[in-house]
């Protein structure tokens, strides 16, 4: 008896000290966190019981984030799974986490049901023939490939396995698409050189090449004129941070278990001027200038900042609405519905075209085909990765119509 009253009591003293030190450590501001994750993932209009789930999904999450000294306990943890030879990690988001071959850090992709998907961008591309604007698909890879096994033993990934599956659909409804998967696994470069190691995201140079793999097919079959110098790496700086990021799977695991990560920040060498907008629930903001001053946000590569900063996100994302408008002479315009796999795909594009306008459905609340038809773009591309079907991304809302008229 007496030892269960003491457990207690422990149990008691360690988490009221886990909610002191989460309250005043000068890292952590929990109460603007959960406002930020609340408005992110609550949207307005959202039944009054379904607000109250996501008020506590979102205190949830900010619980686990925030948590007091929360990457000294990853570190122990990472330290101990190590020195044990683990190659699975279990997580309470995720589930698991894997060391793959390649020594990288990554979740595995469930087997989904593409088809709601299928019928959804179907529909969109219906109404976006009646208004005249093509629609393009483009299929960004997961970070882990279908073709080699480089999970643990007996770990199944769907990413590819659902994309294959989803492009078929695209086929059968005559929508067209650009497979990238096989344009950057064509054995030039590494997995390591292709990912981050730390990060599920691809790394800064890849999206480089992904953009103009995208920009030479909108050049041959599209009528655009992006000049061929901006395709370039040539005409771009990169600089590489070393031992700098340690992304979103990394601060699961500490580094310990998931080592950091180089970043190279790619900028153009030529001139640029260009005026962003960026749209969301909350707030309006205008900045214009070169693209080093309105494309990046340049407080994520500051180099007091700790080492689990966002540093991708140097490129600006998850916005719902972000608009280029490139102040130089151009042609051409774009609408891209994008994951956040497309922030440096639209920061280089912004600077080869006149307007690059990207939106993002998780946060984005306007009918897709009327925000199309008010802005006449010469081409909607949609470019998710292969873990992005389900639903909220591929709810172009194309129901508010009715509410409107």
């Amino acid at each position: 008896m007496l030892k269960n009253k003491l457990t207690a009591l422990l149990f008691i003293i360690v988490t009221i000290g886990l909610l002191a030190g989460m309250f005043t450590y000068k890292d952590n501001s929990p109460v603007r966190d959960f406002l930020n994750e609340y408005r992110n993932t609550v949207t307005e209009g959202t039944p009054v019981f379904e607000r109250i789930t996501g008020a506590i999904a979102a205190a949830d999450t900010i619980m686990i984030r925030d948590t007091y000294r929360r990457s000294d306990f990853n570190e122990l943890f990472g330290f101990v799974q190590k020195s044990l030879g683990k190659k699975i990690l279990q997580d309470p988001e995720y589930g698991q986490i894997y060391k793959t071959t390649d020594n990288q850090i990554i979740f595995s992709v469930k087997e989904r049901d593409v088809d709601p998907a299928i019928r959804r961008i179907a529909e969109l591309k219906k109404e976006l023939d009646k208004a005249g604007i093509p629609l393009l698909y483009v299929q960004a890879p997961f970070k882990v490939s279908g073709d080699v096994q480089t999970l643990p033993a007996n770990i199944t990934d769907y990413a590819d396995k659902n994309a294959d599956r989803f492009l078929d659909g695209l086929t059968e409804n005559g929508i067209k698409y650009l497979d990238l998967r096989p344009l950057l696994r064509d054995g030039s470069k590494r997995q390591n050189e292709l990912f981050f190691d730390t990060d599920h995201h691809w790394r800064i140079e890849t999206a480089f090449d992904a953009t103009w793999f995208i920009g030479r097919l909108l050049n041959k079959e599209y009528g655009f004129s992006i000049d061929k110098k901006i395709m370039n790496l040539e005409s771009y700086h990169a600089k590489t941070y070393k031992n700098f990021f340690q992304g979103s799977m990394g601060r699961r695991v500490g580094i310990l278990y998931g080592g950091v990560d180089d970043f190279t920040l790619i900028t153009p060498a030529f001139s640029t001027n260009l005026t962003v907008e960026r749209h969301d629930k909350s707030y309006d903001e205008v900045i214009t200038g070169p693209f080093e001053a309105s494309v990046l946000v340049k407080n994520n590569l500051d180099e007091d900042l700790p080492i689990d900063t966002n540093r991708y996100a140097v490129y600006r994302g998850d916005n719902a609405e972000l608009v280029f408008k490139n102040n130089l002479e151009a042609s051409n315009s774009v609408i891209l519905i994008k994951d956040s796999f497309g922030l440096p795909v639209y920061s280089f594009l912004a600077p080869a075209i006149k307007e690059t306008r990207a939106l993002d459905m998780r946060y984005f609340d306007e009918n897709v085909v009327d925000y199309a038809k008010g802005n006449n773009p010469d081409i909607v591309i949609i470019m998710y990765n292969a873990d992005s079907f389900n639903d909220e991304m591929f709810d172009f809302k194309l129901d508010q119509r009715e509410k409107k008229d």
